[in-house]
């Protein structure tokens, strides 16, 4: 219980504040706390009789003459939502401590009510990140309705859409300096749980967003989106990516990327958006965009999806094909000048400028990249066959 674990710390820190001897009992009249730690674990008996009548009673010298483990002083009921959990008491003549007892009983039971919520948002929060690990990394088909039960029994419901969000933290460039200037250990949790919150304010706007710690690195939040939000979805999580990069920067001189994944229905959609959310993430850094916002929609992440999940039978063509290209001495010029060239939209002239070359040195090129694959690079479509092929082969 709560009491237990807390009551000697508390007696403790009053015990400083003032000079009289302290104990707290639980609700059946046992000493958990106590400026006397002798008399820890014993039975007190005025407090069961505080905890039978639930109000303060005070005992003269004379009251506890009878009384085994009884000392004169003041006992009084400690609340907890208005629920009786334990008794405090003050040791001394009643007349000199009365005036304390309802400033110490305030402070002990607010010290009891902080804990207890401190206590209760620990719970929530592995309760939610049990919840969303079994979201994620379970088969939609394993256990379904139990996870989805679970679900609601913490406030979450699945018959909506949602779109996972994933940001990971550059842990590399984070800025925690102990004295000898190395990065301090201790001071982690306390940027963690100021990124925590941050990442909340910035992100969690709905009582149905889901957020949780997956690993040091990364947190993610299960976003709640309503129809007439998709279209606004990705601009508005960008803005929310800058903001929080600005106060990485500011305070950490850190940073994040943020990827988005698709819009999906219901529990197994969660899953699906999650699994793409971290393979835009993937590609998205290995692109040369400095904006380390990546959407799983955006064509170009598209793209190099295409490229990077073609099916091994397919991945093998490709590799005949690429076969003699990628033995050849030029291949790194010759492979860049094609991917221009279908960056310049097949424009002979465009690329020929872009690259600082003579557009008989392009065609050059050109014709030897159709001598070494036998594809005729003046139409589209085998165009588009090399463009994918080296593409997937860059990795």
């Amino acid at each position: 219980m709560i009491l237990d674990q807390i009551a000697q710390t508390i007696v403790d820190q009053t015990s400083e504040i003032i000079e009289y001897p302290i104990i707290i009992t639980d609700d059946k009249g046992t000493i958990i706390g106590s400026t006397d730690r002798g008399r820890l674990g014993s039975l007190h008996i005025a407090s069961i009789d505080v905890l039978r009548k639930n109000r303060t009673i005070s005992y003269e010298p004379g009251d506890v003459k009878a009384l085994d483990n009884v000392l004169p002083g003041i006992a009084t009921p400690i609340l907890l939502n208005d629920a009786v959990i334990g008794v405090l008491g003050i040791a001394g003549e009643p007349d000199s401590i009365k005036k304390y007892v309802q400033l110490v009983k305030s402070h002990v039971e607010l010290m009891f009510h902080e804990s207890f919520k401190k206590e209760t948002s620990a719970l929530e929060t592995k309760a939610l990140d049990t919840l969303v690990q079994y979201l994620l990394f379970t088969s939609p088909d394993d256990e379904s309705d139990t996870m989805i039960e679970y679900g609601r029994m913490l406030g979450y419901r699945f018959d909506l859409d949602r779109a996972c969000i994933v940001i990971e933290l550059d842990l590399l460039s984070l800025q925690l300096p102990g004295r000898d200037g190395s990065l301090d250990k201790k001071a982690f949790p306390y940027f963690q749980k100021d990124l925590i919150e941050q990442v909340k304010h910035l992100f969690v706007d709905h009582r149905q967003d889901i957020f949780s710690l997956l690993n040091l690195e990364q947190l993610i939040v299960l976003k709640a989106v309503q129809p007439h939000e998709q279209e606004l979805l990705a601009g508005k999580t960008e803005q929310r990516m800058r903001k929080l990069n600005q106060f990485l920067r500011d305070r950490h001189q850190a940073g994040a990327s943020v990827a988005l994944g698709n819009v999906m229905f219901g529990a197994a959609g969660i899953k699906h958006s999650y699994e793409n959310a971290v393979r835009t993430l993937k590609i998205g850094k290995r692109t040369p965009s400095s904006n380390p916002f990546y959407h799983y929609n955006d064509w170009e992440i598209i793209l190099e999806l295409l490229t990077k999940e073609l099916t091994p039978s397919v991945t093998d063509q490709f590799a005949g094909m690429l076969r003699a290209l990628r033995e050849h001495a030029n291949y790194e010029t010759l492979s860049a000048t094609f991917l221009a060239y279908c960056r310049c939209n097949l424009n002979l002239s465009e690329t020929a400028r872009t690259l600082f070359i003579h557009r008989n040195s392009l065609n050059y090129r050109l014709d030897k990249l159709s001598e070494l694959t036998g594809l005729d690079l003046s139409t589209f479509e085998h165009s588009l066959l090399l463009y994918i092929a080296l593409r997937n082969a860059r990795d």
